[in-house]
């Protein structure tokens, strides 16, 4: 399977809102082979569709919501297939009640049942890590290994995030080999920050970067931070990846097209493409 390269629509989020079909235009311009959306942004997934055929560029997938996917779990399916989505991506549990068993065991009950829906409407159900499932144990295991050992592989496919779990103070290295034969998509998030262990809350810092009390934390291009990513290249590989996102969230004072575009021309040059 030859891996493709993709760009998020996060980090393009407001450009989005006011001109999508500019956007992907422009992300097609770049040389990237699909994207990941972020909602709709108001317009019709047929219409999206048409327009994708048009640029050739592929929708590979779509965050939800978890409260939105769980009331209306047909809808949500039906609106991706008329994108011409494989994947959806469902947002975890609602941090504010973690680590609550009760809220976990019903989670992981509602994500079984949605992703057997999705699978057989020939779509596979992803899961996306942030840091805070490495910020809760549950028992010897992180949070986020909680939810993907207790929903069955064939159902729940995991979108691993390899910065977001360095971060959250864990080991890409240990998540890309125990779920090597589920990461269809990989986010290849890149960062900065003087002490990774004394960061903090990132989520805190908003749009800004982070100071003295952060460890100057900041979002960067991929391959221009500290993430060491050809120390994964190996185990990426091993993943046989369909996807890598080019993934960051913020470009700041920068241009966030040209990150982009940086991050994809590192990205060819990594020796992880297959």
């Amino acid at each position: 399977m030859k891996t493709k390269i993709a760009s998020p629509l996060y980090i393009l989020r407001e450009e989005c809102a006011e001109d999508l079909y500019g956007v992907l235009k422009k992300i097609k311009n770049l040389g990237f082979d699909g994207v990941e959306f972020l909602g709709f942004f108001g317009k019709d997934p047929k219409e999206i569709s048409l327009k994708l055929k048009e640029l050739n560029l592929t929708a590979i997938g779509n965050h939800v919501d978890y409260e939105e996917f769980k009331k209306d779990t047909d809808g949500v399916i039906s609106s991706h297939k008329e994108l011409g989505c494989n994947y959806i991506t469902i947002t975890g549990p609602n941090k504010q009640l973690l680590p609550d068993s009760t809220v976990i065991d019903t989670y992981i009950k509602d994500v079984t049942r949605i992703g057997k829906l999705c699978k057989d409407s020939g779509i596979t159900l992803l899961y996306h890590n942030h840091d805070h499932e490495l910020k809760y144990n549950i028992g010897e295991s992180y949070l986020l290994e909680e939810i993907l050992d207790r929903v069955p592989a064939e159902i729940l496919s995991y979108e691993i995030d390899l910065g977001w779990i360095a971060i959250g103070g864990g080991d890409p290295a240990y998540f890309l080999d125990k779920y090597q034969k589920r990461c269809p998509i990989i986010h290849l998030k890149d960062f900065y920050a003087e002490d990774i262990k004394h960061v903090g809350n990132v989520h805190e810092l908003g749009p800004k970067k982070g100071d003295e009390n952060y460890s100057y934390f900041e979002f960067r291009p991929v391959g221009y931070g500290i993430a060491n990513l050809p120390a994964f290249a190996k185990q990426i590989q091993l993943c046989n990846p369909e996807w890598l996102l080019a993934d960051h969230d913020l470009a700041y004072e920068r241009d966030s097209y040209e990150d982009l575009k940086i991050s994809l021309e590192y990205i060819k040059n990594l020796q992880i493409m297959s």
